[in-house]
């Protein structure tokens, strides 16, 4: 449960965005000083007579070059340096991108990002455009022109040596620098996943499994019976998302709910009793344990966690069927009165004693850094029973390890998923 990764859906774009956020160095393929390259070493497009209207990467440098920014670095003795990249989901037809960098503060580990700017530089025109790395670039966001002087007067001689004249500025200085524009009302759309994967587990279901990419799926429990004569399930459904513009999309990509079932003396159906959403949590689950020795109480086990990070944290839900409310007592603040305050363990519920109490068997951390760091104050294996007189928010004793807890529901031996 606590591995669970998010399928990243913006792999190349994303790579763009690590660089100019947190200062990465680029890879040494793509790292270069502000020189000239071969034009055709870039974007894998060769140059010639057919694409003569079109200004060169080398040409695109002398522009860079003369950016304020730039200018103002060099000024003061920086070493910048630019990386040009063809991004996927961007126009890399009309415009070459680069991303400018202090070589300098680079090499000495400055505090703080690195980076000068993003730059695009549009291959028909000369128009060089300051832009951000964002989602509103594929709303149509194309950045400021940048314009100077000097830059209007190599503009001017680059577009008179390419014979690109007056029309075919007009024509080309609108094309977007995304490859398409997404209506900012359909930017977070996605479907929903049929499911395509059912099972009798309740306790682990997630859209990924042995496989990136999500599917959905569903976990039903069979039906366990109490001795006052009630029936009852467990279902957990795990929905998977396709983003219809993955390159804007930010939403989830999997959400669970999971919900509880009850069937009275009698009944012939089963009604909805119990449910948590991504509400709760993006993730969670609901395992059905035990009914008390009365009958009229349903325990499970429940864990939460949230997609894209990690670990999860299990505890209990008590389900009455005379009040027909549930009791969640706050197992950390619980296990602090006798671990220790921000002390992690893990938690697994096991049954009920005779007189009713709730029994959890708590256990070391088998890896903290699954649990976000998290300290294992428990040093062994430890039995503990929650009072239930006292709403299960007290540990009524400490049990001997070879303790085993009878089941008091009725669980059958073999029963097929219900579909």
């Amino acid at each position: 449960m606590a591995r669970f990764v998010r399928f990243l859906i913006l792999v190349s774009f994303c790579s763009l965005i690590a660089n100019l956020a947190f200062g990465d160095e680029p890879a040494a393929s793509i790292m270069f000083p502000l020189s000239p390259i071969r034009p055709s070493d870039v974007n894998g497009v060769s140059r010639d007579e057919n694409q003569s209207s079109t200004i060169t990467v080398e040409e695109a440098v002398d522009l860079i070059n003369l950016l304020p920014a730039t200018k103002e670095l060099r000024a003061k003795g920086m070493d910048v340096k630019w990386d040009v990249q063809a991004v996927p989901t961007m126009n890399n037809r009309d415009y070459y991108f680069f991303w400018i960098y202090n070589a300098t503060a680079q090499k000495a580990r400055d505090i703080g990002s690195i980076s000068v700017g993003n730059y695009a530089i549009n291959k028909h025109t000369a128009d060089v455009r300051v832009w951000q790395v964002s989602n509103d670039v594929f709303h149509g966001d194309d950045g400021v022109l940048v314009t100077t002087n000097e830059l209007e007067r190599l503009q001017e001689e680059l577009r008179k040596k390419h014979g690109i004249n007056v029309p075919l500025v007009q024509q080309y200085r609108t094309e977007h620098l995304a490859n398409k524009i997404i209506p900012r009302d359909l930017a977070q759309s996605a479907v929903r996943l049929p499911i395509t994967e059912r099972s009798t587990n309740t306790a682990a279901i997630s859209c990924w499994k042995s496989s990136e990419h999500p599917i959905s799926r569903l976990g039903r429990s069979p039906v366990v019976s109490s001795s006052a004569g009630y029936r009852a399930y467990a279902e957990v459904k795990a929905t998977a998302f396709t983003p219809k513009y993955q390159e804007t999309y930010t939403g989830p990509l999997c959400e669970n709910t999971s919900r509880l079932f009850l069937a009275g003396p009698g009944d012939a159906e089963f009604k909805l009793a119990y449910s948590q959403s991504q509400d709760f949590s993006d993730g969670n689950s609901l395992k059905l344990v035990d009914w008390s020795p009365d009958g009229m109480h349903l325990l499970m086990e429940r864990t939460s966690w949230k997609y894209e990070s990690e670990g999860a944290y299990t505890d209990l839900v008590l389900f009455s069927l005379s009040s027909g409310g549930v009791t969640a007592p706050d197992l950390s603040k619980i296990l602090e009165s006798r671990f220790g305050k921000d002390c992690g363990s893990e938690n697994s519920v096991i049954g009920f004693t005779p007189e009713g109490n709730v029994v959890i068997l708590v256990a070391p951390l088998e890896d903290t850094y699954y649990n976000e760091g998290g300290t294992s104050c428990v040093k062994q294996k430890t039995l503990l029973a929650l009072d239930a007189k006292r709403a299960l928010q007290d540990i009524a004793q400490v049990l001997p390890s070879d303790f085993k807890p009878r089941h008091y529901g009725q669980f059958p031996k073999r029963q097929a998923s219900r579909r």
